[in-house]
């Protein structure tokens, strides 16, 4: 047998052999490319967001929050609001005096999120981080 045959003969079994990995692991992301939207359990709650293209908005257990933004791939950057926290912002947004910036990603399997957030409009990270998992519903 040539060199040549032989070299294609192992990309042949190479290709066969990791083919069923691709078709797996694009599944497996498939699945998840859900992006923001979905239930999730935070450090400030049940969290649920609804996206819509790039556009997410959603709610979160800690008093009456609201948040909502714009999703670029993994990344979410928008305001979060509250009826009540530990700083009063000069301004209304979102009709509340209670606010902030947020900036959350996605990790590779989109079940969980890691970000920062500020009071009003500091530099998104000023306050605190943002952690979130993803809840799955069960049958």
């Amino acid at each position: 047998m040539s060199m040549k045959s032989r070299t294609l003969r192992r990309w042949i079994v190479v290709g066969a052999l990791t083919a069923p990995l691709l078709v797996f692991s694009t599944g497996a992301r498939a699945q998840d490319d859900e992006g923001f939207a979905g239930r999730w359990q935070t450090n400030f709650g049940a969290m649920h967001i609804e996206q819509d293209g790039d556009r997410a908005r959603g709610e979160y257990e800690t008093k009456d929050g609201r948040i909502r933004g714009e999703v670029n791939g993994d990344r979410f950057s928008g305001l979060w609001s509250q009826s009540y926290a530990a700083h009063r912002c000069f301004e209304d947004r979102m009709g509340s005096q209670y606010w902030g910036r947020v900036q959350l990603r996605l990790n590779d399997r989109g079940d969980r999120f890691f970000g920062r957030w500020s009071y009003c409009n500091d530099d998104p990270g000023s306050a605190g981080e943002w952690r979130g998992e993803r809840r799955h519903h069960r049958r």
